[in-house]
């Protein structure tokens, strides 16, 4: 098996010479991965998912860090199984960091569903707050539409976002209704995704 070549560019004398490339001031985060069967049990994950989403246990041993990522899986869906009806994004709490996840289905070369698997990749949610001005025009939001997505974006439960906002929960209900009327979606879910991944 031949080992990784070293990058070279062609300087001028037509020697080749080790490429320099410019320093990465902030290494970019990991890439979050993980395969599932159609049951959530795990067939595959990188170390970050593992570390994610078995937070706060440091060192799990891998039978254990299997069945408490199943265990989360299951938690965050609602349910023992994958379901073709399941939203494609969901969002993830690993201590004070958000995570999204996408879901994908795997469907078996073979075409047998028993076969199918689920991947599952995740992304941090960033810091800052996301711009929705061209949302906001686009779907005619109220500024305390577009407040509640911020809060919606960020993880928060209806109670929450209620309190932050210093309405009732009732409130905040119509307020999503609303958004989601005018968003095209029928679910909190779908009004972050509309923003996120579109």
């Amino acid at each position: 098996m031949v080992g990784p070549v070293p990058l070279r560019s062609h300087d001028r004398r037509g020697d080749f010479a080790a490429a320099k490339l410019a320093p990465n001031p902030a290494p970019p985060d990991p890439i979050v991965f993980l395969v599932t069967d159609l049951s959530f049990k795990l067939a595959y994950a990188n170390s970050a998912a593992i570390r994610i989403l078995t937070y706060p246990n440091e060192a799990v041993e891998p039978a254990n860090a299997a069945i408490l990522v199943q265990d989360r899986i299951r938690f965050a869906f609602g349910s023992e199984s994958y379901a073709p009806d399941f939203a494609a994004s969901l969002v993830f709490l690993s201590g004070r960091r958000h995570y999204f996840c996408r879901l994908f289905l795997l469907d078996s070369w073979r075409g047998r569903k028993s076969d199918s698997m689920v991947g599952f990749l995740l992304a941090r949610h960033p810091k800052e707050r996301i711009d929705i001005t061209e949302v906001r025009g686009r779907y005619r939001l109220s500024p305390r539409e577009c407040e509640t997505i911020q809060y919606l974006i960020n993880g928060l439960t209806t109670k929450e976002v209620a309190s932050r906002m210093g309405v009732s929960p009732n409130t905040i209900k119509q307020f999503i209704r609303l958004i989601m009327s005018k968003m095209g979606v029928t679910t909190r879910l779908g009004i972050v995704r509309k923003i996120l991944f579109t």
